[in-house]
């Protein structure tokens, strides 16, 4: 837990004064300057750049572009410009003798040798804080808007051109991950994108805060913590609290919620001639918050971290180990419930060092926030050879109802995950029931003895108490008995690096239009009231239950007949019919 703090601790020191800019309109070819970055570690080293051109076009965002060759041992080292550069201050000294920042590097060119780059120019850059800083003064809750992830920024206007109401985002081609199993990655592919390189440090590390300054690498993180998921780039410019960087997009999102961070540069992987040299480091420290992603760059603030806070923790109880997670998560609609996937997933498998059969018992609380109240959510999953991909989704359900269904946006402050794995398979079917005592009268409490066939077992007798309906007409009455929620046993072997991702993708997709379904049945209830009872039905989906049905009830229905809860047994298949005389109410006396 002390590692987890640290890594969630706020600043690095005080804020740094703006340092002097030059204009577009002074920058002249044949300009040399210097330009600063992290090769190493957290060290600012320098190289010479040359301007060989200026492209101006200052009213229009991502027109304006200064083009420089980068040289000296430094780029010899690195392979040229790297990935991971992206916001590298460069600095040219003025008629009146001071250095002054004319932008970040931003794009290379392309060339054999890779030094060839662009600078986007620092006031475009400030134009970008400026924008940021008007939009988070004047914040509303947004519009909830579906959320896809194409490739680059052409395919976004294509995308929004076609479906205006659909948010398109592009994120970068290179993320850095840390503290996650590799199996679990495919799932990160709902954040980045199908085509990004991921690049993976493990296990977590953590070091001390490191103070964001021009030319220190800066991160912008979806997840901080216990494991980290972002991109490293550089800091440009400082203006007290304000941070800028990078000099391109890293979702191209606009006015957007995610995390600011140091990072840590292991080295620099040189592949010049494909141009694709790049830091391989790892996101550190949260310091604050990204409030822009634009065009021209990044705006964050150093201070406040306005982040859902994650804690998830696994036992196992036939290792006898524990894991526990500590994570901050970026606020963003999209974004949460895929995370949360890996939360749930990442340390079972810590627990249990690897895939494995038996039975989870998985619940979720999420509280604070816009919630009235915490939403809990329970179930137990059961397979006999990958419980964890059995249980995917589990966590992400109630997740993507509250903040991406198409009424109102629930957003939470806090989550916890707890989940128990047990060795042993706990899964049976139905093959016979009988209530007792055989005469009951409405609203008695009673038995129900089941009978049931343990998976790969024998049969065996489980007594469970039972609460009997109170509209029941007497007479002579007969209930089907049937699992409640069939789908929580995994009979057969899988493959969690082959399965996860469009299983837990599934799970997701399904919950909401589900969700969507009970929306539009609730038409008559408020707004909010709405959201939250489509959520709480999560709770009808009780794999350790049966269901007894009377004539005409629909076993698909998950609302209908009377759940009677079998605890830590999942209840996969088979049915029976048990009978009972149904006495006349006891009048009351007067």
């Amino acid at each position: 837990m002390g590692a987890a703090a640290a890594a969630l601790a706020l600043g690095a020191g005080t804020a740094t004064a703006a340092d002097p800019i030059m204009p577009l309109s002074e920058v002249r070819t044949g300009m040399t300057g210097t330009a600063y970055t992290v090769v190493q570690g957290t060290t600012i080293s320098s190289f010479p750049v040359t301007v060989t051109d200026v492209q101006p076009a200052p009213n229009t965002p991502g027109g304006a572009l200064i083009l420089i060759r980068a040289e000296g041992p430094l780029m010899a080292q690195t392979g040229g410009i790297a990935q991971g550069m992206s916001g590298s201050p460069v600095y040219v000294t003025g008629a009146d003798g001071v250095a002054r920042v004319i932008g970040a590097i931003s794009y290379g060119q392309g060339d054999e040798a890779n030094v060839l780059g662009a600078v986007t120019p620092i006031e475009r850059m400030i134009a970008v804080s400026r924008g940021a800083q008007a939009l988070e003064r004047t914040r509303v809750p947004a519009a909830v808007r579906p959320t896809r992830v194409v490739a680059d920024r052409a395919a976004a206007l294509r995308l929004e051109r076609s479906s205006p109401g659909t948010r398109a985002l592009y994120p970068l081609a290179r993320w850095a991950v840390s503290g996650i199993d590799s199996r679990l990655t495919p799932l990160l592919r709902g954040v980045t994108g199908a085509r990004a390189e991921i690049q993976q440090a493990l296990p977590r590390s953590y070091r001390p805060a490191v103070t964001l300054q021009p030319g220190a690498s800066m991160s912008v993180l979806v997840a901080g913590g216990d494991f980290t998921v972002g991109a490293i780039g550089t800091v440009t410019y400082v203006d007290g609290a304000t941070v800028l960087g990078f000099g391109h997009p890293f979702t191209g999102a606009g006015a957007t919620r995610l995390l600011l961070g140091d990072g840590y540069v292991y080295n620099v992987v040189a592949a010049p001639i494909r141009g694709g040299s790049f830091k391989f480091g790892e996101p550190g420290t949260v310091q604050g918050m990204v409030t822009g992603d634009r065009r021209d760059g990044l705006v964050g603030t150093i201070g406040r971290v306005d982040a859902i806070r994650v804690h998830s923790i696994a036992r196992d109880t036939l290792r006898g180990t524990t894991a526990d997670l500590d994570v901050v998560v970026a606020p963003q609609p999209q974004l949460v419930p895929v995370l949360s996937d890996i939360l749930q997933l990442e340390p079972i498998m810590q627990a249990r060092d690897g895939l494995t059969g038996g039975t989870v018992t998985v619940k979720v609380t999420i509280r604070g926030g816009d919630l009235p109240s915490p939403i809990v959510y329970r179930n137990v999953y059961a397979a006999s050879d990958d419980v964890i991909t059995a249980s995917s989704g589990a966590a992400s359900r109630p997740l993507t109802i509250l903040l991406q269904n198409s009424v109102r946006v629930f957003e939470p402050d806090s989550i916890d995950i707890e989940q128990t794995l047990t060795a042993k398979v706990e899964a049976a079917r139905i093959t016979a029931a009988r209530l007792v005592p055989a005469r009951v009268r409405p609203g008695q409490r009673a038995r129900m003895v089941l009978t049931m066939v343990r998976y790969r077992g024998e049969a065996e007798r489980v007594t469970v108490p039972v609460t009997i309906p109170k509209d029941l007409e007497p007479g002579r009455v007969a209930f089907r008995v049937v699992p409640n929620s069939p789908d929580g046993f995994d009979p057969s072997p899988a493959d969690l690096t082959g399965a996860l991702l469009g299983e837990s993708a599934a799970v997701r997709a399904r919950a909401l239009r589900s969700a969507e379904a009970d929306l539009r049945e609730l038409a008559k209830v408020p707004r909010g009231q709405r959201v939250l009872r489509a959520v709480r039905r999560l709770s009808e989906d009780q794999h350790d239950a049966v269901r007894l049905l009377s004539s005409g009830q629909d076993a698909e229905n998950l609302s209908a007949g009377l759940r009677v809860d079998v605890p830590g047994i999942v209840i996969y298949g088979g049915r029976a019919v048990t009978r009972v005389t149904v006495l006349p109410a006891r009048r009351p006396v007067s």
